[in-house]
């Protein structure tokens, strides 16, 4: 099978040997930004308001408004990603963290739940969870998540290793394209997605969600492969030998090390990441034997409305949270379709 489709173009498409030595993607908190947000989160604390109930006006910041905007229109049609530095981690409780964290992500979009459980913030620390990557140690395979926009906000680090991997899922496009045009095809067809167990008819999505899609002339991409059907966890159905192959190919590229970008984050960093054009993952680690001191980040997950709408072909959830989506409350065949997600 041979393709007839063009490279894509534009600033999310990088390696990340661009970005290796080249900080311009790092922000550092002025203190001006840094006594806002202080303000700011101590405000809202003492009205004992609800996450949800928390909007860009009640957590003002107008040291870091013009940043914002800027970081806003970078995640949208920029590189797709910025990293956050200068939060004081010794200075707030995990709870103000996540005051901290929800409060920022009102000026950038609208925050969503991650799991039936209606949760705001997850909490990324290895708990010895199954099913969901971000409740377990080790490494964490090449995925996005089904949101416009993950926030990751680091409070603590492991021992050794546990960096964040981020890659241009657009950059793999081309060099798919480039290197097998037959695969990328495969990917363009996409695939069936569900929980455990799922066979024909049960709980998958009724239509193959394509890895790559198209429209009005952007190309965007969503890949989940612990929820792909065929791939495991039970499943009564197989992949073919091509889509085994597709994703295989997929992997490999995005794990090269002239394609990814490594990030380590610190406590007190905030990453923000864009789902529809990046792909991220996560390097193997050495924990603390410490439970008090064991890695742990806390995960935002946004939607941005003001976005152009995805292909109808990537519509994951028949049912959304807010804005288009996230897991609605009380509603665990969702999640565990998420699968893994995280």
């Amino acid at each position: 099978m041979t393709s007839a489709r063009q490279p894509v173009s534009g600033p999310d498409v990088w390696l990340g040997t661009d970005y290796a030595h080249n900080q311009e993607w790092v922000y550092h908190f002025s203190d001006a930004a840094i006594a806002d947000i202080d303000r700011a989160m101590r405000s809202v604390r003492q009205r004992d308001r609800l996450l949800d109930d928390i909007t860009a006006e009640d957590f003002d910041l107008p040291a870091l408004a013009q940043d914002l905007n800027q970081m806003g229109r970078i995640l949208s049609s920029g590189r797709g990603f910025v990293l956050l530095k200068g939060l004081d981690i010794d200075k707030y409780s995990s709870e103000e963290f996540a005051i901290i964290f929800w409060g920022i992500g009102t000026h950038l979009g609208v925050g969503v739940s991650q799991s039936h459980l209606g949760d705001r913030i997850g909490h990324v620390k290895d708990i010895g969870g199954k099913g969901r990557y971000y409740t377990a140690g080790g490494p964490i395979e090449v995925h996005m998540d089904p949101a416009d926009v993950t926030g990751l906000l680091c409070l603590r680090e492991a021992k050794h290793g546990g960096e964040s991997w981020i890659m241009s899922s657009m950059m793999i496009r081309n060099i798919l394209l480039e290197e097998r045009p037959d695969l990328l095809e495969v990917l363009y067809r996409g695939y069936h997605y569900g929980g455990p167990g799922t066979g024909p008819g049960g709980n998958r999505t009724a239509h193959r969600l394509p890895v790559y899609a198209e429209k009005a002339g952007a190309c965007y991409s969503f890949y989940l492969p612990a929820a792909i059907v065929g791939r495991g966890s039970g499943s009564t159905e197989e992949l073919s030998d091509a889509e085994r192959e597709a994703m295989a190919l997929l992997d490999e590229i995005a794990v090269r090390p002239q394609v990814r970008l490594e990030m380590d984050l610190r406590p007190g960093d905030i990453q923000f990441l864009n789902n529809r054009k990046l792909f991220h993952a996560r390097g193997d680690y050495e924990d603390h034997p410490d439970p008090a001191k064991k890695r742990h980040l806390l995960r935002l997950w946004l939607m941005m409305p003001h976005w152009p709408p995805l292909p109808e072909s990537m519509k994951f959830l028949n049912k959304a949270d807010r804005a288009g989506g996230g897991v609605p409350k009380g509603d665990e065949s969702v999640t565990e379709l998420v699968g893994s997600a995280g």
